[in-house]
């Protein structure tokens, strides 16, 4: 959630799992997103404008099987697939 969105947006790779929550909160408050997010929002799901108009006028939260299919995230792993050191 929030700035690190922004810089995300422009890897490559990027992975969600089963926890993983796009969501920009300062926007449901009347704050704009960062410069970040104001480039890539026009741009998800094959520059469907009217979808990143939704998300950034609303605020909503966005789970991680949406994110996969909108493009937000380009790869999903299980949580339980993931090994912690």
């Amino acid at each position: 959630m929030g700035g690190g969105v922004g810089l995300s947006w422009h890897s490559p790779i990027r992975v969600a799992t089963d926890n993983s929550l796009f969501a920009m909160p300062e926007t449901a408050i009347g704050f704009f997103t960062d410069v970040g997010c104001g480039y890539f929002l026009p741009r998800i799901n094959n520059n469907d404008f009217s979808l990143g108009l939704y998300i950034a006028l609303t605020g909503r939260k966005i789970k991680s099987n949406e994110m996969v299919r909108l493009g937000i995230a380009t790869h999903f792993v299980p949580t339980d697939k993931i090994k912690l050191l």
